[in-house]
């Protein structure tokens, strides 16, 4: 499911999103907009690894249960970035 999917179906009236698979989805909506509001939503169960809710409004809403944290690639990444600095950092000192 597409962030504008679920961003339409709460404007519908819908609430209920448990277990949906938010993985790497953007409420951050583009500059001039306004803000995405998901208040009272349940997201229980829910997959929200790297998922980006900046500037969303969350009043009220339900995590309970969800997943969260980085994606793996992006722990990877940060794996990688650290091994490398630490090389160079000994090289330095």
């Amino acid at each position: 499911m597409k962030a504008r999917e679920i961003l339409q179906q709460y404007k519908e009236g819908r609430r209920d999103f448990p277990g949906v698979n938010l993985r790497g989805l953007s409420f951050k909506g583009k500059k001039g907009e306004k803000r995405k509001d998901l208040s009272g939503a349940n997201f229980s169960g829910a997959d929200i690894r790297g998922t980006n809710f900046r500037e969303a409004i969350l009043q009220g809403t339900n995590f309970q249960g969800a997943k969260g944290g980085l994606q793996k690639r992006w722990v990877v990444v940060l794996l990688i970035f650290l091994v490398f600095m630490r090389r160079f950092m000994k090289k330095l000192g």
